[in-house]
């Protein structure tokens, strides 16, 4: 696993760009919203990494399977053809409705009208029709190496799971997860599961941090000690947090080393406290 180096960004430092690139996410999701078939699960509205191009990109859609993109440090939305890139629009200077007209327009055609998920957003001025800024560059290209690190992270911890589910980024909370289900032939809500996972911050946390979080929440006063410089939350929620501030506390050559036992570690102990 080709792992990127993080840090030269502290975390400090990265909530304005993380905000706007959410946004921007949003553009994503909304040819999957308007042009595909509405799964149960949303998973019509979900987002993968692609390790070649580098980029956050959606579901394809429309006779040709077109794809819609985002470059993170550029800010950059792009339509894919495969693994081509079709046409590019610098998201910079442009509103957010403006962004998803020329989105539809290169998707499928003059006159196609795309429209954004429905989600409770953070506060930011492109969500009342201000402009995407240009500022920022060097905090997105840090956002960008924690989320590839995070798609092949997960990836990895979850491989070896047959009932681990495609490696997402779910486009509400900007979250990148897999789900193992313990039970099979169970309903969602009943069935025991781990979800392992990364966020690049939010009302929890206003960092990026990986989780692990066992499903039904364990008793949070008979939690286990874990490996890693994993902590547990337990305030709204019970699971295993890897905080950036924590990983990068360790030296570069560690990072991968660190949040690889880390998680694998906090999938054990879930299993465990699930008697599983």
């Amino acid at each position: 696993m080709t792992w990127k180096t993080l840090g030269a960004v502290s975390p400090g430092g990265l909530s304005e760009a993380r905000v706007e690139l959410h946004w921007a996410a949003q553009l994503l999701s909304a040819p999957g919203v308007s042009l595909l078939p509405a799964s149960a699960d949303y998973s019509h509205t979900n987002l993968g990494w692609d390790f070649e191009l580098g980029v956050l990109r959606g579901r394809p859609v429309g006779s040709e399977l077109l794809r819609a993109a985002m470059v993170f440090e550029g800010l950059e939305l792009l339509v894919l053809d495969g693994e081509r890139e079709r046409s590019s629009m610098r998201l910079a200077g442009h509103t957010l409705q403006q962004s998803l007209s020329w989105l539809g327009r290169e998707l499928a055609g003059e006159g196609a009208t795309l429209v954004l998920p429905v989600h409770d957003m953070p506060s930011h001025p492109v969500g009342e029709g201000g402009v995407f800024s240009d500022a920022g560059a060097p905090a997105r290209a840090e956002l960008d190496a924690w989320f590839s690190n995070a798609f092949r992270l997960i990836q990895e911890t979850v491989a070896g799971e047959s009932s681990g589910s495609p490696v997402r980024c779910w486009p509400h909370h900007f979250d990148v997860a897999s789900l193992i289900t313990v039970d099979a032939g169970v309903g969602a809500e009943e069935a025991r599961s781990i979800g392992v996972g990364f966020s690049p911050g939010d009302g929890s946390y206003d960092q990026p941090y990986f989780y692990v979080t066992p499903w039904p929440y364990p008793d949070a006063t008979r939690l286990p000690s874990l490996a890693g410089g994993m902590d547990w939350h337990t305030t709204g929620w019970t699971g295993a947090v890897l905080t950036a501030e924590r990983l990068l506390s360790v030296p570069p050559a560690e990072q991968q080393r660190t949040a690889r036992t880390a998680l694998g570690s906090a999938v054990a102990v879930s299993r465990e406290l699930l008697g599983n």
